[in-house]
């Protein structure tokens, strides 16, 4: 019965992945009646459709980041948004979009990966990170290496966006986390985060013999600095892509892995199936809920993310601190 349970639960996820996706076509500022919802004939629907399509790749994309920088760090607390990586790829998105007026989305998703890989590559040296040794070094230092990229990189993105009208008008939203209600030349960046993700499931088990140790990882034929560079090529391409679409959205990367891998246990390919349908299903939510609980207007889902994101890292906490506590003792 044991192998059933993968499946069991795989399924559950989805299932439930598949009923906010509907509540997310037909709930809103209006309400689609279920009739028109099974004919799909009014142009009120093809918009959701697509802005549940971006809420289901962009969450996924930020839950699999998570998971990764969780896994090779050994720090339950590395999520995309914490460690400063989301606000790398905002500022190099605001700033192309800000000096290059006509970039296309391509040029503009190219500078936000780029962003949010100097951003990792800062990060790893700051926390001390060391390529031969994998995890070992970095788990405490690197909340705090994150927490001064983001503060850096975020002051600097609203500073831009704040000093010109224009800008206002066009990024405080996505700042904060808003789900495109129309497309915007998003094509690119869904389709760099689906074949991320596919690649993604390749790198676990290399990521997998990494957790076990640099030398053991080593001596089953995988370089430990081959399997971190593709890691981290990994959650900079999915983050820079995720931010391109909806801005920088924290926290969903740090809780969602956490549910994951207590479902999962130590396999982290399981894990890792587990955190598509739950990251997606998390931010359908999240908007879905914005544009119900304020009609006529909206809360973006960023901001829902973040109110009961920062709740769960509370409790995150309350039940990590006692751990270390008594390992200390």
């Amino acid at each position: 019965m044991a192998p059933l349970r993968p499946l069991f639960l795989s399924l559950l996820l989805w299932s439930a992945c598949a009923l906010v996706l509907v509540c997310a076509l037909r709930f809103g500022t209006a309400q689609i009646s279920a009739e028109v919802l099974l004919r799909g004939d009014t142009g009120l629907l093809t918009g959701r459709t697509f802005r549940a399509l971006c809420a289901m790749a962009v969450g996924a994309a930020l839950a699999v980041s998570g998971l990764m920088l969780q896994s090779l760090t050994g720090n339950p607390l590395a999520d995309p948004g914490i460690t400063g990586i989301n606000a790398g790829a905002a500022l190099m998105a605001v700033a192309t979009a800000q000096f290059l007026p006509q970039a296309s989305a391509s040029l503009v998703i190219a500078s936000a990966i780029a962003g949010a890989g100097l951003a990792g590559v800062v990060l790893w040296l700051l926390a001390g990170g060391d390529a031969g040794l994998g995890n070992d070094g970095i788990a405490l230092r690197l909340p705090l290496a994150g927490l001064a990229i983001q503060a850096l990189c975020l002051s600097l993105a609203l500073m831009l966006i704040l000093t010109d009208a224009e800008s206002q008008a066009r990024y405080l939203r996505w700042i904060s986390g808003a789900i495109p209600p129309v497309p915007r030349g998003e094509t690119v960046p869904l389709m760099v985060i689906g074949a991320a993700l596919v690649a993604g499931l390749f790198v676990c088990e290399r990521l997998s013999l990494l957790t076990l140790g640099a030398d053991q990882s080593h001596s089953l034929g995988r370089d430990p600095r081959v399997t971190i560079s593709l890691v981290l090529g990994l959650v900079t391409v999915l983050s820079g892509a995720s931010v391109a679409i909806v801005g920088p959205i924290a926290f969903l990367g740090l809780l969602v892995p956490f549910a994951a891998r207590g479902l999962a246990g130590p396999d982290l390919r399981q894990a890792y199936g587990y955190c598509i349908p739950l990251g997606a299903a998390v931010l359908m939510a999240s908007d879905v809920a914005g544009r119900v609980i304020a009609r006529p207007g909206e809360i973006d889902a960023g901001l829902i993310v973040a109110m009961f994101g920062g709740v769960g890292l509370v409790v995150l906490l309350t039940r990590l601190l006692p751990r270390t506590a008594r390992a200390r003792a």
